[in-house]
């Protein structure tokens, strides 16, 4: 296999005077990431990590001259510019991921990542999520949309009878939204390279399948290879539209619609996860099923999108037998 020729971009080759890293050993490393987003965010974490090394330790002049100090202070670095644990974790191991290729490439001697106090991982900003009442008035205001606006009616149907993330709709293509036993589904690869398949609520299917009429209709096909949501418009390419939505095109119809309906809270597209779980786990379904349903990895991590019972009058202590005796007597 060749090896694609090096493009202009931020690359990681920070010592290359020292010819100790080369452009294809940099493509294998990333590469090796089966999904998209984890090679940007990969890349992006350790591109700042060096960045921060070339700006604070200006004598470091190759990857063996990397300690764990350096670390340490990129690590506190982040905690001072008031990043949240989770992202100070993920742009942590995302370094260690890369110092261990070295490792197996003879290139250093040790991970400089080893052994380093990494933040509680508690949320400082939680995802917020919505209310079934608020769902209901959402749908209700899009539910007249026709024409271009069927894009929007779809994304947000889809997001939130799903509980797929973002770029799990982004990706999805024709092929991935089928019928099977009277019922369509779609086949997603989520995080960790997981092959989801879902079932989509009858009403959500009908609003795809219109919307993919509508596409049709304006004399594109739309082929099994090509994704389902698509631009409407390509300002710099307009022949060009058969293409994946752009990530900020979603944030624009979830935060606008959401806006709309009156809901004046903090709104992301994860919003539609977290309620999509809530709704369910206020339903009374398993919390094991929707953990499986939703691709986590554990229950506890599907536990903290609960925010719906997180209420005082729903505290163990109203629920205390004794005191409960106590009052009947």
């Amino acid at each position: 296999m060749n090896v694609p020729a090096k493009k202009n971009d931020s690359s990681l080759k920070i010592y290359q005077d020292q010819g100790s890293f080369n452009y294809k050993l940099e493509y294998e490393f990333f590469n090796n990431f089966e999904s998209p987003h984890t090679r940007k965010s990969y890349r992006a974490d350790i591109t700042q990590f060096f960045d921060f090394l070339k700006e604070n330790f200006k004598d470091v002049n190759g990857y063996t001259a990397i300690e764990r100090v350096h670390v340490v202070a990129f690590r506190n670095w982040l905690t001072d510019n008031n990043l949240a644990p989770k992202t100070i974790n993920r742009k942590l191991a995302a370094n260690s991921s890369f110092f261990d290729f070295l490792i197996e490439k003879n290139m250093i001697q040790f991970n400089p990542c080893s052994s380093i106090k990494r933040p509680r991982q508690e949320v400082i900003q939680p995802t917020n999520d919505l209310s079934d009442e608020q769902i209901t008035n959402l749908f209700e205001l899009v539910s007249v949309l026709k024409g271009p606006g069927l894009l929007h009616k779809a994304v947000i149907y889809t997001l939130f009878t799903t509980g797929i993330r973002k770029a799990e709709l982004i990706n999805l293509r024709r092929k991935n939204f089928f019928l099977r036993d009277s019922h369509y589904l779609i086949e997603v690869r989520a995080k960790g390279g997981k092959q989801l398949t879902k079932v989509v609520h009858p009403q959500c299917a009908e609003i795809i399948l219109e919307y993919i009429s509508y596409i049709e209709s304006l004399g594109e096909k739309v082929h099994p290879e090509d994704w389902i949501f698509r631009p409407s418009k390509n300002p710099l390419e307009p022949e060009n539209i058969i293409k994946p939505l752009n990530p900020k095109s979603v944030d624009y119809i979830i935060k606008t619609w959401c806006k709309k309906a009156g809901i004046d809270h903090r709104i992301s597209p994860h919003s539609a996860r977290a309620s999509y779980i809530g709704s369910a786990l206020d339903a009374g379904v398993d919390l094991y099923k929707i953990s499986k349903d939703v691709g986590h990895a554990s229950v506890k991590t599907t536990e903290e999108y609960n925010k719906r019972r997180q209420k005082l009058s729903e505290s163990p202590v109203f629920g205390l037998g004794f005191m409960k005796a106590k009052k009947e007597s």
